[in-house]
């Protein structure tokens, strides 16, 4: 070797290897446990106004560990709703193995860069996050993902659903709500309503009455997000029960739960399940008993309804007998 090349090797090696041997050390020996506490602490309890309040969520890792230099591989991660009522039991879903990446360069100005792969409930989700000060977008694919096997979805719908979730969201919320944009494409493969044992509250009646499960096929769902109004361009499925259709409107807001709906939804039940057993054809009886229950039904046997409110609860629900068919039809 040349006497300059040597010169060179010692003045520009010896810094390289520190450098190098610096960051493997201070890689292989970071508190990942401190990350993860910090991950639980920001779902759990995280900051709104300047402090930290409970988010009514629990969240468990079973294990944090690194991924290559910018990366990090979790198991068992496990996201629990907690009971708002003492009667209610706490519902969950478990993510069987999440790994996420960081963008470094984002890192460095102190915005969020992250792309993420997840397996849960049988299938797969993966995208990319991005976030910088107020604004955030997120593009995600998911795949088969098996609706039965989260049941924090209980806790949001009146009654029991199957189905395999497969489809695409792409989203773009600025500082002002008016801002976000994007798209959503889902399917539900399969649907089925309801399991013959949990009970579906109607007004006037108790504790409500027990729904036969209801075949609604496969339901395609799209939807455009433009000046912050995200439109509900396609609901429509159909089954050997049920034929279903929907349109809509909710205007997005911060935070998120202020946004308002205005949904009409429709619904009609093919003969063989109105006669598929006792309890269905005394829950279609009931819909000409009760005077409440007649302003659902349409001139030509489908059943609509009107969901109206904002999403921290104040929700409304009407009879939509009268009015037009999702997509304009009679």
């Amino acid at each position: 070797m040349k006497p300059w090349m040597k010169r060179v090797a010692k003045w520009v090696g010896y810094p390289l290897f520190f450098l190098v041997t610096f960051v493997l050390f201070a890689y292989w020996t970071f508190p990942w446990d401190r990350v993860r506490d910090y991950l639980v602490q920001e779902v759990e309890n995280p900051m709104r106004g300047g402090r930290r309040v409970p988010s009514g969520y629990e969240l468990e890792i079973v294990d944090l560990s690194p991924s290559w230099v910018t990366g990090v591989d979790l198991t068992g991660v496990r996201l629990v709703k907690l009971p708002t009522e003492p009667d209610e039991r706490p519902v969950d879903v478990t993510f069987e193995t999440v790994h996420a990446r960081v963008g470094l360069l984002a890192a460095i100005v102190g915005d969020l860069d992250v792309d993420f792969e997840a397996v849960v409930a049988g299938g797969d989700i993966e995208g990319h996050f991005e976030q910088s000060g107020e604004s955030l977008a997120f593009d995600v694919d998911l795949q088969n993902v098996n609706l039965r096997r989260i049941s924090i979805l209980r806790s949001y719908l009146p009654l029991p659903m199957q189905a395999k979730l497969s489809g695409h969201v792409d989203l773009a919320l600025g500082e002002q709500p008016s801002e976000a944009a994007g798209s959503i494409d889902l399917r539900l493969e399969g649907l089925k309503i309801g399991d013959g044992q949990a009970k579906l509250a109607i007004e006037g009646l108790g504790d409500g009455v027990t729904v036969d499960e209801i075949d609604a096929g496969d339901v395609t769902i799209e939807a455009v997000v433009e000046n912050g109004v995200l439109n509900l361009r396609r609901f429509q499925g159909r089954g050997a029960d049920l034929e279903l259709g929907g349109s809509g409107e909710l205007r997005l807001m911060r935070p998120f739960e202020l946004s308002r709906a205005d949904v009409l939804l429709r619904a009609r039940f093919t003969d063989a399940y109105k006669e598929k057993s006792d309890r269905t054809r005394a829950l279609f009886s009931l819909v000409d008993l009760q005077p409440r229950l007649r302003s659902f039904k349409t001139s030509d046997g489908a059943l609509q309804l009107r969901i109206a409110g904002t999403l921290a609860g104040r929700v409304t629900t009407r009879g939509a007998g009268g009015e037009p068919a999702p997509g304009g039809g009679g």
